[in-house]
């Protein structure tokens, strides 16, 4: 009965020192690729480009924005920014579509554009006039002297 607590202690031991190992593998090959022009983010979550290491005294400075110049401990950097790419142009917006609708190449700007409810003056005059054809029901007439429907 005592086997089998130590078995799944050595078990658990063994997963422990295997996740340890991928961990400290991780940093290594992340702080390999720690050198200046690397877009990184440290652990409060400023992000920046690292303009120098070093290593002897594990400092790291960033430039997180134009001017703005950052010294860091080096483990404070928790993560190098990768920029995503789509693997095929279906991500990217279509220009020349939009382009098309608004004829912003020919000078012409047309604001109903692509919208399907908007109506065009013609529309608008048409559909005033069938309105006033059917007969308008006042509902003004339904209600009481001081404004209330009646029931």
């Amino acid at each position: 009965m005592l086997v089998l607590p130590l078995l799944l202690l050595v078990v658990m031991m063994i997963f422990m020192w295997r996740s340890n190992k991928k961990r400290q593998e991780q940093q290594q090959e992340m702080r390999q690729q720690l050198v200046p022009g690397t877009e990184v983010m440290t652990q409060a979550g400023i992000y920046g480009t690292i303009v120098e290491v070093d290593t002897d005294n594990n400092v790291a400075t960033i430039e997180s924005g134009p001017g703005t110049v950052l010294r860091v401990h080096s483990a404070t950097i928790v993560n190098v920014v990768t920029p995503t790419v789509p693997d095929d142009a279906s991500a990217l917006t279509d220009d020349d579509a939009a382009l098309d609708d608004n004829d912003s190449l020919t000078g012409a700007y047309d604001e109903h554009a692509g919208d399907p409810y908007a109506a065009d003056s013609t529309d608008a005059d048409a559909t005033d006039a069938e309105s006033a054809d059917l007969g308008s029901t006042d509902t003004d007439a339904a209600d009481d002297a001081d404004g209330k429907p009646k029931l």
